[in-house]
């Protein structure tokens, strides 16, 4: 088990250098990560996050507007070949306000009423709550016998769906989101280097993808005229993955 733990461990340091490097390049100043590695001999967990504890300080003429907090949780695959996110989160912050604007989060392990990608926006809307309240599942009998105990509903309880295991929003996305939206300070080169985050991380996703549903990959390949072979036992298609909220 030590050596499977530190195999996992110099996998995730060489993404936390990934991520120094895409963000101190779009950004244009120094930013560090931390990998912190969990204790657990069973399963081990690392997190990555960035170094500053207050988060990675974004700047908009010449001063900080918004601080953008980043983790990873990574553990191997269950073949323990591959790098794995369990979970990730991407939060905005203005700057000296705890609440967040709105944060990305990934969740691998999710409950079947969460997706797994999804965006929690806090603000406050009357419209919004009053929808909220009415809604006749679970959630909306709660909210309303909440709201009768003087609880008032909130948006940040909403989790909006963002394309599952494969297609999630990566930390290019918030970046480049930050620099239109938001104007944030970034270098000559960050859309060349956004671009090529976004290339790398769905280039991995294709791949992993093709283990969802490999005889729809193999029939894709076919079609664009590849040679693919049929395994001597045929691997089904993942039915919880392609299905997953």
């Amino acid at each position: 088990m030590p050596e499977i733990q530190d195999g996992l461990a110099a996998r995730v340091h060489a993404f936390a250098q990934e991520l120094i490097d895409t963000s101190s390049g779009i950004l244009g100043q120094p930013v560090g990560f931390g990998v912190q590695v969990g204790t657990s001999s069973s399963r081990p967990q690392i997190v990555v996050a960035q170094s500053e504890a207050l988060g990675i300080p974004l700047v908009v003429e010449g001063e900080v507007l918004l601080r953008l907090l980043v983790e990873f949780r990574c553990r191997w695959n269950s073949e323990q070949r591959y790098l794995a996110i369990e979970q990730s989160a991407f939060t905005v912050r203005v700057e000296n306000v705890n609440e967040p604007l709105f944060h990305y989060d990934y969740l691998r392990g999710a409950h079947d009423s969460v997706p797994v990608a999804h965006l929690n926006v806090h603000a406050h809307r009357d419209e919004v709550v009053w929808a909220m309240m009415m809604a006749r599942t679970k959630r909306g009998k709660r909210r309303a016998k909440d709201s009768s105990r003087g609880k008032i509903p909130r948006i940040s309880t909403l989790h909006f769906p963002l394309g599952g295991q494969r297609h999630r929003p990566t930390l290019e996305d918030v970046f480049e989101m930050l620099i239109h939206e938001f104007g944030i300070q970034h270098a000559e080169t960050a859309q060349q280097l956004m671009a090529a985050g976004r290339r790398r991380f769905r280039s991995i996703q294709a791949a992993v993808a093709t283990r969802d549903d490999p005889r729809a990959a193999a029939d894709a390949l076919r079609e664009l005229g590849y040679v693919v072979s049929e395994p001597g036992t045929a691997v089904p298609a993942r039915a919880d993955r392609l299905e997953q909220y």
